[in-house]
Formats: structure tokens, sequence, C-alpha cells
């Protein structure tokens, strides 16, 4: 028996508000929501065959968390999110948040964070980055 996939599930306050943030300024589709009456919600999305799941319940995790993105080309798909209209914040001791930048563990990363916090972070090995 092997694990078929792993899905993250991210705690957000406004289901509405977070599936408009995933899909328009990320790309993400939506698969499905669900309510358990007038709430709490669950959604689950996908960009390029990846899953994640969105959650107002309580128990679903803490908000604020992280989740890593391994992408092919981190550079081009930071500029998909920027034509989309996604805003970063002027942050000097956070460049990571501007645009991507070369760490030293090997990765070319950004970082995006949704309206309650969350952050994915993007990242391609510098050698196939750019």
């Amino acid at each position: 028996m092997a694990v078929a996939r792993v899905v993250p599930i991210i705690r957000v306050t406004d289901i509405r508000s977070a599936i408009d943030f995933y899909a328009s300024k990320l790309g993400f589709v939506t698969e499905f929501r669900d309510s358990a009456g007038p709430g709490p919600w669950y959604a689950g999305l996908s960009l390029d065959g990846n899953h994640i799941h969105l959650s107002t319940f309580a128990g679903d995790g803490a908000l604020g968390t992280a989740v890593y993105c391994y992408v092919d080309n981190v550079d081009a798909l930071f500029d998909r999110f920027r034509q989309a209209g996604l805003k970063v914040p002027s942050k000097p001791e956070s460049p990571v948040e501007e645009g991507p930048v070369d760490q030293t563990w090997g990765m070319r990363e950004v970082y995006v964070r949704d309206l309650d916090g969350n952050t994915l972070r993007f990242g391609s090995p510098i050698s196939r980055a750019r």
C-alpha cells in the first residue's frame, strides 16, 4: 500500500474571499465547495494538477500556516501572478515576498501570502530557475 497523494488543508476565515484570491490571483481552479449548513465551509482547489483544500473549520489547522510548492520556473510563475493582479507588499525585511530570491539552500523562491496570512512558498532549484 502506498500513499497516492497528499493534500494540505489551509485554514481561512472567509471561504469566498479566499477562493477568489486563490483563483483570480494565483490561477487555482475550484474543484468543489461544501458546507455544514450555513457554515463552516470547505473547498478543494487545484493548480496544474496539484490540490489544496481551504477550510473555515476551527479544527483544521491554524491561520498563518505555510505550504511549499515546487515549480519548474518560479520567475515565470511569479510573472503570471503579477499579470493577474497580485499585489506584493513593500517589505525590505522580507524581499522574498516582493519577488523571487536565490536562497542559500539552493532554491530560488518567492512567498505569496493570502488574506489570512497563510504563505504559499514557490521554489525552483537555482540551476533550473530563470
